[in-house]
């Protein structure tokens, strides 16, 4: 399948459309599942042990979400620098320096982002910049931000897959104290995006596909024709120094399962991670067989081994 990548010549002109393709049909024609790892004040070391584990426990895991307070230097110094070593693509995501997307917008980071950008691998790692923003800024502003970013972005390295991260918190407008308002107010549009994501996650395991925060979410952005993602899921926060419940267990067993099935009827839905971590608040991690199960159900009908990237043979599914 071919995807199709975006990149501006100029400042406000129509970007060409420059299409790329992927033989291995990642994330395009397959479910790419992986997860987020970290632990209750800790985050991931240099060799990933907390991803590997986590793979261990719940794979084959083929893309891994990883997070930099401010813009890297480089890619080589991010927090994604070695996934290619250890056989999985890349989801990064970053804000800009003091968090200023005012100032990206206007362009005052941009020989700093193309600097970022032309290290990042060519094999096709997706990214964004201030995942969900709801919480944040305006839609427009969000929106000049996006445009302006996905310009200097793909100007500099055409395979890097951007698209913007989306907060469910706010999709669901039975909830009118945390409501975006109009969706489209916060949509930069299809010539500058490569997907649309949402991050969910249910303190009480529910399935995601029947919430009212998703179901919005997915309503406005099918039609839009692009790959869907869900980039953060997380199903039972069990409370910090709490004992796990057994039967919340089994229902986020059971949660996973519907929204697998649903999924399996939907395939624009084709990035699955889950948010395999913790803090001082509580503890999303799957540590028991049976959520474990359901997510091994549902790696191993993902993208296969074989769709990685960097110089592993295999996708890691533990430490070697």
């Amino acid at each position: 399948m071919v995807a199709v990548a975006a990149v501006a010549t100029t400042a406000g002109s129509a970007p060409p459309r420059i299409p790329w393709s992927d033989p291995s049909g990642y994330a395009l024609d397959c479910l790419a599942v992986g997860a987020a790892a970290n632990a209750p004040g800790r985050a991931d070391g240099p060799g990933l042990e907390l991803f590997r584990q986590a793979a261990e426990d719940l794979g084959p895991l083929t893309v891994r979400r990883s997070f930099d307070p401010r813009l890297p230097s480089s890619f080589d110094s991010s927090s994604a620098a070695v996934d290619a070593d250890v056989g999985v693509h890349s989801f990064v995501s970053w804000k800009p320096p003091h968090g200023d997307h005012r100032g990206a917008a206007a362009g005052e980071y941009d020989e700093a982002i193309r600097a970022w950008a032309r290290g990042v691998p060519r094999t096709g790692v997706f990214a964004t910049a201030f995942h969900e923003p709801e919480n944040d800024m305006t839609g427009p502003e969000f929106v000049a931000l996006q445009r302006h970013l996905y310009r200097v972005v793909k100007e500099a390295n055409p395979t890097i897959r951007w698209g913007p991260v989306y907060m469910a918190y706010w999709w669901d407008p039975a909830q009118p104290g945390h409501w975006i308002g109009a969706p489209e107010d916060w949509w930069p549009g299809s010539d500058h995006a490569d997907f649309v994501a949402l991050d969910w996650y249910g303190r009480d395991p529910a399935p995601m596909t029947e919430s009212g925060s998703f179901t919005t979410w997915y309503r406005f952005a099918e039609p839009f024709g692009l790959p869907l993602f869900i980039t953060e899921y997380g199903q039972y926060l069990r409370p910090a120094g709490a004992p796990s419940d057994p039967a919340k267990e089994q229902a986020r067993a059971d949660a996973i399962r519907r929204d697998a099935a649903w999924i399996a009827r939907h395939p624009r839905i084709s990035m699955w991670i889950y948010w395999q971590g913790g803090d001082h608040v509580g503890d999303w991690r799957m540590l028991d067989e049976r959520s474990q199960g359901a997510w091994r159900e549902v790696a191993e009908s993902g993208c296969p081994a074989s769709s990685a990237p960097g110089r592993a043979t295999a996708v890691v599914g533990g430490a070697d």
